[in-house]
């Protein structure tokens, strides 16, 4: 369409003009002035009335044009504004659907993030908020926009980071009610809004407490028998003999202290990778012999050992599966009185099967049971001491278990007993062909 001129504009406008005029002069020189006036006020009017016409034909145009009616279009020089309009309004069409689709975008983006976003007023009231936000603080966007976030999350610690923010965009961390630990952050964006954003560090924050704990427990583990060697070195000299107690003491706490160092090399190199590198069918009617005769030399007697039939064997890493099983056994005689009973079996079923170490021993109490497989956690510290247990056998059972996608499964009753079950899935199940191996003669070892 060409650009409209005011020539352009004024062309037909002035044409028709001319043509009343011209009208009206003839009628006026043939039949009188006064009917070649009439004549011209007639004119005039229809012309008046024809562009009314035209203004009301060209305004239901545009509004048919955006509800997309079939109306007559606009004629005459109103069918250039008329189209100049339509341009305009398809220009802000286009602008506005384009608005849109940003805004849409940046909402799926916020929506999606992994921070926690929330948007509030100069009153603190929220104006919007993203679904991590809502796990973050524990709020619901249906319910809480609208209203203030200093009352929906009264925490002091949460309340005190955004006042004391202003209008920095420091990161601040605060601990929540909830137990999830936040880095909270501010960012005004406008006189009257401010982007909060939450970011959950939880994960990170007990990966750092455990990073701590660890080598604290590892320097009081390490302390004890270090001292002990240390000391005894100290009295001894070429004049004074050491006696055969201080010898066998020495003996005792380097032993313990490799047991210790041999525990975290296997601890670390389980953690180091994933899965096992080398698979294979693994025996357990054998395997489970084994981690008894370490447990009856553990025993000396004292226990009632007793196994029950392999239904199965697994594939994995016999190495691992083995120690894995043997920190149970030998737990079991830690943890149970003499004369108490001590069975390893097996439960197979459509889901996988559980190598299971039963006793009825001390037992453990139910709020120690989640925090069983924590490096150097003791639920009876002189006790585990004594027997030279080092803390760290149940967090290499778990690590084991996780390297063959199974689990540690943990029920005890205080006083009455314990059953820990080395549980997996099915796909790591070896069927043994029938009659091709003799089952085992349940064996009681006392």
């Amino acid at each position: 369409m060409l650009p409209i001129t005011f020539r352009r504009f004024m062309r037909p406008v002035l044409f028709k003009l001319a043509l009343i005029a011209i009208i009206a002069f003839v009628v006026g020189e043939v039949w009188g002035a006064r009917l070649g006036w009439m004549t011209a006020s007639a004119l005039l009017l229809l012309y008046v009335i024809g562009f009314v016409v035209a203004i009301y034909r060209t305004i239901r145009w545009l509004e048919a044009s955006q509800r997309r009616d079939a109306v007559d279009a606009p004629v005459g020089e109103w069918n250039s504004i008329a189209a100049v309009l339509y341009k305009a309004r398809k220009t802000e069409a286009a602008y506005r659907a384009e608005l849109d689709r940003s805004v849409t975008q940046l909402r799926e983006v916020l929506e999606r993030m992994p921070d926690g976003v929330v948007i509030v007023d100069a009153s603190m009231l929220i104006q919007w908020l993203n679904p991590m936000a809502e796990q973050h603080l524990g709020l619901t966007a249906r319910k809480d926009v609208g209203l203030r976030l200093t009352n929906l999350v009264r925490e002091p610690a949460f309340i005190d980071a955004l006042t004391s923010s202003g209008d920095s965009v420091a990161s601040v961390p605060v601990s929540l009610k909830s137990g999830r630990v936040v880095v909270l952050q501010t960012i005004p964006f406008s006189p009257t809004q401010t982007l909060i954003v939450t970011r959950d560090v939880s994960e990170a924050d007990r990966l750092d407490t455990m990073r701590r704990d660890f080598i604290a427990n590892v320097s009081h583990e390490l302390r004890t028998p270090l001292t002990v060697l240390s000391g005894f070195l100290e009295l001894a000299s070429p004049a004074v003999p050491m006696s055969a107690q201080h010898l066998e003491l020495m003996r005792t706490e380097a032993v313990r202290m490799q047991r210790l160092i041999d525990d975290l090399l296997t601890l670390s190199r389980l953690e180091s990778t994933a899965a096992p590198s080398q698979e294979e069918r693994v025996a357990l009617a054998p395997l489970v012999q084994r981690a008894v005769d370490l447990a009856r030399a553990l025993s000396a007697g004292r226990h009632e050992i007793r196994i029950e039939p392999m239904p199965a064997d697994l594939r994995g890493a016999e190495r691992e599966i083995e120690s894995a099983l043997t920190n149970l056994v030998t737990n079991a005689v830690r943890y149970t009185p003499t004369g108490g009973r001590i069975v390893v079996g097996a439960a197979l079923d459509t889901e996988g099967i559980a190598l299971v170490v039963t006793d009825n021993g001390v037992g453990v109490a139910a709020e120690h049971i989640p925090r069983l497989t924590e490096r150097f956690y003791r639920v009876d510290k002189s006790r585990s001491r004594d027997t030279g247990g080092t803390g760290l056998g149940l967090a290499i059972v778990k690590h084991v278990m996780l390297r063959h996608q199974g689990r540690l499964d943990v029920s005890s009753t205080l006083g009455e007993g314990s059953s820990f079950s080395l549980w997996f899935p099915r796909q790591r199940v070896v069927l043994r062909e029938p009659h091709t191996e003799p089952e085992p003669e349940p064996l009681v070892v006392s």
